[in-house]
């Protein structure tokens, strides 16, 4: 999940997204395109007469066209998930590109090269496709259309070609990882596969700094800390795995009732250094209050209103016997501090936070190195 992505369609029951940075990224691409028209116009000496169109407004179309393409490539990647029984969330259009978000991906190598290898064999073919129509069309016949499928073309080869290179964490990086994976754990084949996309990263910059392409430098310094990102998630989930939210949940938990008034709850706070409750009725979790709910109400209100006045009823939960990797990937799409553990009955029996998890993940981490250690003296 992206924040600052707004819903602007749905294509086969997958929600099409786009963040705010496409909005910044759309004009720039508009002029880089729309220059390179005006460079090819003058190679191919055609006069900018014979066009309908403004070449930036051209670029404009095009750079509009390519996202599209964009979204398409995501489109095959997320067809060819849930045919491995993968469930797809949604495609989010941004600054780079696409990015078709899933629930979980599959560790089974067949599965992610398949899944990664049909979004670049749909752009090289969508590519092909396009530069061959364009052909049909001259310059002096509808020049526009010829333009912008001649580009588009182009593109779309370039981005299958560029999405092969294996430079974890792209298409081509993801399917060097299924191969490695053949032969290694899957956490040995991502690290390989990210210390290779580093380099891939590198060999990028470099490539943009002799030639003066910023993009290449900043398409280089995202897979460089993608490929690190994504390493950091495998190492976490396969750290956490086999750990039940009943094994990390604090269970001596602080509630307080719903009718407690706020100016009684400010001094519970004060006192006990608490900046937020469980509402607990009978045992049953009712909601949450924090101080920022209390902070919306006036002062001269806080001895006459009470706790379930303000609080939120909007609470995240999760089972004792929930994976506690599942609980994590809550907090962080959630982005919230803490999740309240409830029963079959809605009892709270607990509370798991951000913190509860990375301690725990820690203590398994050295429980690992001390196993290594002693398989080592052995």
């Amino acid at each position: 999940m992206f924040k600052g992505s707004i819903k602007i369609g749905e294509i086969a029951g997958i929600p099409i997204k786009i963040h705010f940075s496409f909005l910044l990224i759309l004009p720039f691409f508009a002029w880089v395109f729309g220059t390179n028209i005006q460079s090819f116009l003058e190679y191919m000496e055609v006069t900018q007469a014979s066009l309908s169109l403004n070449p930036y407004f051209l670029g404009l179309i095009l750079a509009v066209l390519v996202f599209v393409s964009v979204g398409l490539h995501e489109l095959a990647h997320s067809f060819m998930a849930r045919s491995r029984g993968m469930e797809i969330n949604d495609i989010t259009l941004m600054l780079l590109g696409g990015v078709a978000q899933m629930d979980e991906i599959s560790e089974d190598t067949n599965d992610e090269a398949l899944m990664a290898l049909v979004g670049p064999v749909f752009s090289l073919v969508f590519g092909y496709l396009l530069y061959k129509l364009s052909g049909i069309f001259s310059y002096n016949t509808l020049p526009d259309l010829k333009i912008v499928l001649f580009f588009l073309g182009q593109i779309n080869i370039y981005l299958g070609v560029f999405n092969l290179l294996p430079a974890f964490p792209t298409d081509g990086g993801r399917i060097l990882r299924a191969m490695i994976a053949k032969r290694k754990t899957y956490l040995e084949a991502t690290k390989i596969s990210m210390q290779i996309g580093r380099v891939m990263a590198f060999l990028i910059g470099i490539a943009g700094v002799f030639t003066g392409n910023f993009i290449l430098i900043f398409i280089a310094f995202y897979i460089f800390m993608a490929a690190s990102q994504e390493y950091q998630q495998t190492l976490l989930k396969k750290g956490l795995s086999g750990l039940k939210v009943k094994d990390l949940m604090t269970k001596d938990v602080k509630t307080i009732s719903g009718e407690l008034f706020l100016s009684q709850l400010l001094n519970k706070m004060f006192e006990e250094r608490h900046s937020g409750y469980p509402v607990v009725d009978n045992g049953h979790l009712k909601g949450m209050v924090t101080m920022e709910d209390i902070k919306k109400v006036k002062r001269d209100q806080h001895g006459m209103k009470k706790v379930r006045q303000i609080m939120s009823s909007d609470i995240k939960k999760v089972h004792p016997e929930d994976d506690i990797y599942e609980a994590l990937k809550t907090i962080s799409n959630e982005d919230i501090g803490r999740l309240m553990v409830v029963d079959e009955d809605d009892n709270l029996v607990g509370i798991i936070t951000r913190t509860d998890i990375i301690k725990g993940f820690q203590l398994q981490e050295l429980k690992m190195d001390i196993g290594e250690n002693e398989k080592k003296k052995i």
